[in-house]
């Protein structure tokens, strides 16, 4: 295998019929030496889009000279021959260069990309770039044929000689997973560990046992009277001339940061409720962290940080926290803990492995995990690149509790990915988890998580939306459809076992469940498929996706009916899914009871019962959310869009009362945090929306910091008053100008420009209006859900200078681009929920049964808070200079306006035109001629 060709084309778009070859590049390899290489730009008939261009740095008039495909196709073809070819998802480069040939070519195509995704499944990005960074591999020219091509080859010879480095008996299972997999790399891996076994006959033809790593005992936590921290303590690290000044090149000394720190510090000694409203480059963990890790060290208590997203749990384990334990005498312990879903289960691992046979992309998720099995210690899913279709899988073989043996597994005490977290956590002085696992914990009375001390909640904006889902009901037709197919997993497996009974009882038994099985499925599959059919034909929303709310039982909103077919059919579903649960807790019964002649039980009894009770609380949920209400809760079911998913959903109208309840009623220190709390200055909206406004005023400490930065020299906030609402014209006379008025103000600031949209749909038809008009003025537009991930697109933005990013919900928060990349935000219009979301109705109408004004009381504050969220993607640091423009009219012409102007860090704006806020735009960033 180390004879081949690498390939790598540079191509105009993704489409070999439609997209052309505008460069190759092919390396030969001969015995994992270079021989030879060939390179050549190819003529393309039109001109290359702006994207291309970025990523490649090849212009139009580098085509001048360059032949045409078919005039070097003889060369290209000689060059290969009949080697191997080898290349980073080479499938794309050979069927760019089989449509360019016009005939099949015959050479066996090896993936590194696939290649790399086994043997190196726990690096950050599988890009070939990135790769060959890690490994240390030069490539002078990524997007570049011939230098991505030589990097491709030199990847192949790498992970190749990293096998070498895994004991042989792993390199032959993962040989007969890519086997199953029907992968071309199965017999050059088999090939490998024949030979490594007879190369090295005295090694090991078995793997160690994989699991967790266990580390030193947990030590004893004191009880007593808690001790006060003294504010000098903590100011020694982050004041002016403190630890982290001295030591720390960039850090700089920030008054607001010690402010708040001070403050936290107040609510820890007091067991205060503390909520912290601190602006963009305050350093709000920082200032949390030195005060909770002193506490932490000083009582030997326990403090728990809760985040809602993952990029700044990140930014907490891999910067902050190691940058505090760098400090000389400043030794202590943090952990991350996860839901169980997220950690493996080496029991249902290896009975999933044991099983004959595996479909292709079973055995392509299997390979994928093999390697990483036996490199990590921790087990958590987190450090893997997983596909959706990848989860599906996952859900077989994590530690779910249902399923969970307990000390009857003989991984439990020292092997179990799950416990060790556990135990990580209960050793630890910070314990960082997310706000579904705080809600999780706080849901079943504090089973989950290791007891704590002081709550620290940072982004608690998010709060209220997480308790809304967490604390509802949620079944899905994916849901139904993977419980089923797992079901026939683990009834195939009851083949392979006899039990003696009396009457045949097994036999009949498992006649039974196959029976069943398969009406559930047929019965699954026909209901979900008439409710799409009702929601598409009933449902009526522009950006795709139909909700209908039950107001009462067996009724929507608009008198519309469950349909008998559908009503039917849900009861058919129930009965057959309740039926195969109690069918498969009577097997796993029997063989509890029974006695085994032939066939390894390992569990299997165990998960039926497990498995049996997750469908029984899906028919539950399903028939709660279908056939029940209760007026503190509002239900509903989504769908539609051109995809057969089906979502039936209920959630708390009010979740305040359950988050005081849960979260704040016991007497400890709190501290809530976020960029974004308050309306006005006014933490009044917020305190109600998660049950604050139950406690007494006396437990409840406010703050609000202003931000470092100077807004008033670094921004310029304009509002448009010439732009018609939706209502107010066509959608296509909407759309149209709000299109040029996109374009223009994005084209005063050179690009370097994030859109924020409040629709996918209008994102869509804004992004098709004006992506050619872009093209000519070699600027390159960016669309949410249309060139990308959400990661690849800011990515690409910070990337390039002429750029622009159209962005939905996700990107008017935890977007970070500072510098000149970024110089204007326009806001599309105000980020109002949308009043026909079914929970943002139910709580419209609850507000209006108690006599008050639901878009004053809920819609404008929840606005607000989403506006400042958006505002704060413009200035990320202390040398940022942009402009924010809102080409929403009702900011200025409403009297509500005031609320979101009064909500910014600014006291002054420019009402005008959006031509005239061109001028402004050129004149404010200096881009005017």
């Amino acid at each position: 295998m180390l004879t081949f060709v690498a390939l790598d084309l540079e191509t105009s778009g993704l489409n070999c019929l439609h997209d052309e070859i505008i460069e190759i590049g092919l390396v030969k390899v001969v015995d994992g030496i270079e021989t030879e290489s060939y390179t050549s730009l190819v003529r393309p008939r039109g001109a290359l889009p702006v994207r291309i261009k970025r990523l490649t740095g090849i212009n139009d008039q580098d085509f001048v000279n360059a032949p045409e495909i078919q005039e070097i196709m003889p060369d290209i073809l000689k060059f290969i021959a009949d080697f191997p070819l080898v290349g980073h998802n080479v499938k794309f480069d050979y069927d760019f260069l089989t449509a360019a040939a016009k005939h099949h070519l015959s050479n066996i195509l090896y993936d590194t990309l696939e290649l790399a995704k086994y043997i190196m499944p726990d690096v950050s990005s599988h890009r070939l770039g990135e790769l060959c960074q890690f490994l240390n591999i030069l490539v002078p020219n990524q997007h570049r044929a011939l230098d991505d091509a030589r990097g491709s080859a030199m990847l192949a010879i790498n992970l190749l000689k990293q096998c070498e480095e895994f004991e042989p008996d792993l390199i032959w299972q993962l040989s007969q997973l890519l086997n199953q997999a029907n992968s071309t790399w199965h017999s050059v891996l088999e090939a490998l560990s024949s030979r490594m076994i007879k190369l090295f006959p005295d090694r090991k033809i078995t793997s160690p046992m994989p699991g967790a790593i266990d580390e030193d005992r947990p030590r004893e936590r004191k009880s007593e009277q808690k001790d006060n921290i003294e504010a000098v303590q903590c100011l020694t690290v982050l004041g002016q001339e403190g630890l982290l000044e001295k030591t720390l090149p960039g850090f700089h000394f920030r008054s607001q940061q010690c402010d708040m720190m001070e403050f936290v510090i107040k609510g820890l000694n007091e067991a205060k409720i503390v909520l912290v409203e601190a602006g963009t480059g305050t350093g709000k963990s920082l200032a949390y962290l030195v005060p909770a890790i002193t506490w932490a060290r000083q009582n030997n208590e326990r403090v728990l940080i809760s985040t809602h997203t993952i990029t700044l749990q990140e930014q907490l384990w891999n910067k902050d926290i190691p940058l505090l334990k760098e400090i000389p005498e400043y030794e202590f312990k943090a952990a991350i803990m996860k839901g169980r879903s997220n950690y493996l289960c080496l029991r249902r691992w290896q009975a999933l492995m044991n099983e004959t046979s595996h479909n292709q992309e079973e055995a392509v998720f299997l390979a994928k995990i093999l390697i990483w099995l036996y490199k990590t210690n921790t087990g958590d899913k987190g450090d893997l690149i997983l596909s959706y279709q990848d989860l599906e899988y996952w859900y077989r073989i994590c530690c779910e509790s249902d399923g969970c043996l307990g000390n009857r597994c003989r991984y439990f005490k020292e092997k179990c990915f799950f416990m060790a977290a556990r135990r990580r956590a209960e050793r630890s002085d910070i314990v960082i988890v997310n706000h579904s696992l705080l809600l999780s914990d706080a849901n079943t009375d504090n089973m989950v998580l290791p007891s704590y001390g002081p709550l620290i909640i940072d982004e608690a904006h998010h709060l209220e939306s997480c308790a809304t889902d967490h604390l509802g009901r949620a079944i899905t037709r994916m849901e139904v459809l993977r419980w089923l197919a797992a079901s026939t997993k683990l009834i195939k497996r009851l083949d392979q076992i006899s039990v003696i009974n009396e009457n045949g009882l097994w036999e009949k038994l498992i006649l039974k469940c196959n029976e069943t099985k398969h009406k559930t499925r047929e019965t699954a599959i026909s209901f979900f498929e008439l409710v799409s059919a009702w929601i598409n034909f009933n449902g009526n929303n522009k950006d795709g996706r139909c909700s209908m709310r039950f107001v009462q039982e067996g009724k929507l909103e608009g008198n519309h009916y469950i349909p008998p077919a559908v009503d039917s059919e849900l009861d058919n579903l129930l009965v057959n899914l309740r039926t195969l649960c109690q069918v498969l807790i009577k097997i796993s019964d029997q063989l509890e009871e029974g006695s085994v002649v032939t066939g390894e039980l390992s569990g299997i009894a165990r998960d039926l019962a497990a498995w049996a009770s997750i469908g029984q609380d899906l028919s539950n949920n399903l028939e709660w959310i279908c056939r029940n209400h209760e007026d503190e809760q509002v239900y509903w079911v989504e769908g539609g869009g051109g995809t057969p998913e089906v979502i039936f959903r209920s959630a708390p109208i009010d979740v305040g009362p359950l988050l005081y309840e849960k979260l704040f009623s016991e007497p400890r220190p709190v501290i809530l945090t976020s960029a974004t709390l308050s309306v006005g200055g006014d933490f009044k909206h917020y305190n109600k929306s998660i049950g604050l406004d139950y406690l007494s005023p006396n437990n409840i400490l406010e703050k609000h910091l202003g931000s470092p930065f100077n807004y008033g020299e670094q921004s310029l906030l304009c509002v448009t008053r010439n732009i018609p609402q939706p209502g107010q014209s066509t959608d296509k006379d909407y759309h149209d100008i709000l299109a040029q008025a996109v374009f223009q103000i994005s084209l005063a600031a050179e690009g370097r420009t994030l859109v924020l949209f409040t629709s996918h749909r209008s994102l869509r038809e804004t992004y098709h209006r004006l992506k050619q008009q872009y093209e000519n003025e070699d600027i390159c537009l960016l669309g949410h859900e249309l060139d990308g991930s959400r990661r690849r697109l800011v990515e690409q933005f910070m990337e390039g200078k002429r750029t622009v990013l159209f962005g939905a919900a996700s990107f008017w928060e935890g977007v970070d681009i500072p510098g000149e990349a970024l110089s204007c935000v326009i806001m599309v219009k105000l980020p109002f929920t949308p009043p026909n979301h079914p929970v943002t109705e139910a709580r419209l109408q609850k507000i209006a049964r108690l006599g008050k004004n639901g878009f004053m009381e809920y819609q404008i504050p929840q606005a607000v808070i989403k506006f400042k969220q958006g505002f704060g993607r413009l200035i990320r640091g202390p040398e940022d200079r942009g402009v924010v423009v809102v080409l929403d009219s009702r900011l200025a012409e409403r009297k509500y306006g005031h609320k979101f102007f009064n909500s910014l860090p600014i006291t002054h704006h420019i009402r005008d035109n959006w031509l005239e806020i061109c001028n402004k735009v050129r004149c404010w960033l200096g881009t005017g001629k």
